[in-house]
């Protein structure tokens, strides 16, 4: 079983989040790709991934990555404070140039933010939550929105989506944290919810 996840801004797949995963999973292939800053090609290359993914693989996103994660129509998605408006929280640094927080493959180590992605961003956000947007998979069914859990931080000061997501989902929880996940978050909270996705895909081909 492969689970992807996927990071947020500004960040890379060499994350510690990342890192965690592979650790505390040793029953999971993780994969975590570095995800384009340009919301356009980034769809498009998530969509390339989605081609080499099973129907039970899992995709795990936090904060952008949590919005991106939710795209993948078909697939058990667990999203963690999942920001739905990331060109809002990027507007505030408009003009500014800024540094990835992790190495990336490219070894690009900062860029500016501009209006032009801000606009793209606004542009993708529009449409997040469209049946026909996003990395679509040929078995997705209309249970489909029942493959979706979140969890929000309830301490988090930097996304407040839950109102909105709520709108369109429904599984959802609440854990003591912020907005960046912790040691103790990913234990406690993400594990559990993947090796429950993986026990019911042992029951099902067990069966």
């Amino acid at each position: 079983m492969k689970l992807v996840y996927l990071h947020g801004f500004r960040s890379s797949g060499e994350t510690a989040t990342a890192k965690r995963l592979q650790k505390h999973l040793p029953r999971v292939e993780v994969i975590a790709p570095d995800i384009p800053l340009d919301p356009v090609v980034a769809v498009s290359r998530l969509k390339e991934l989605s081609k080499s993914l099973a129907p039970d693989d899992i995709v795990v996103g936090t904060s952008m990555g949590g919005m991106y994660a939710s795209l993948f129509k078909g697939w058990r998605r667990i999203l963690i404070n999942p920001s739905f408006h990331t060109s809002r929280i990027i507007r505030k640094d408009l003009n500014k140039t800024v540094d990835f927080f992790t190495p990336r493959k490219d070894g690009i180590q900062s860029f500016k933010i501009t209006d032009k992605l801000c606009k793209k961003f606004e542009t993708m956000e529009s449409k997040i939550f469209n049946d026909d947007f996003g990395v679509i998979a040929p078995w997705r069914d209309n249970n489909d929105k029942e493959n979706v859990m979140a969890f929000f931080g309830s301490n988090d000061t930097t996304v407040d989506c839950k109102e909105e997501y709520l709108e369109h989902y429904q599984k959802h929880a609440m854990f003591e944290g912020e907005h960046r996940l912790d040691p103790e978050t990913i234990l406690n909270i993400v594990i559990p919810q993947v090796n429950e996705y993986v026990s019911e895909t042992q029951k099902k081909e067990e069966s």
